[in-house]
């Protein structure tokens, strides 16, 4: 799994990993380290599916802040949410299938519709805990700032 940050490569292997195993399903996440092109995605992507050929590959990359240059940004900008998550999703995994000498068509596009953080936010008492954020910051605190905010 390519993931656009650290968060999400966290989330990944502290949530998602154990999750997975249980499924007899190795995951095994990467962090892109944010403010990355579509160019080096789709290189990272094409290097993954032809160092494994049996391995399934897949990516956990906010919509939010998306470069306009993804293949189907321009063309979705007129459909609801949801649908223009799907749109890119579905062109971004053509271009990738078509790239020349790949070897493994593996590949699952995944891209969230909701920024990643916030989505921490759905649920602040789980995440301080999950985060043992008690000992560094006063209890509360992400419910206080969730509070101050109509959706997270």
């Amino acid at each position: 799994m390519l993931c656009e940050g650290l968060t999400e490569e966290q989330f990944a292997d502290k949530v998602l990993r154990p999750h997975f195993i249980e499924m007899g399903i190795l995951l095994n996440p990467s962090s892109l380290d944010g403010g990355f092109t579509y160019g080096r995605l789709k290189y990272n992507i094409v290097k993954w599916l032809n160092n494994d050929k049996d391995a399934f590959v897949t990516t956990m990359v906010d919509l939010y802040g998306m470069s306009k240059k993804y293949p189907g940004y321009k063309d979705s900008m007129h459909l609801a949410p949801i649908d223009k998550v799907l749109a890119i999703e579905n062109a971004v995994k053509q271009d990738v299938l078509s790239s020349p000498n790949l070897h493994n068509h593996k590949f699952i596009p995944y891209f969230q519709l909701h920024e990643f953080e916030a989505l921490l936010f759905s649920d602040p008492q789980m995440m301080e805990d999950w985060l043992s954020l008690d000992l560094l910051i006063p209890k509360g605190s992400f419910e206080a700032i969730r509070n101050a905010f109509e959706t997270p």
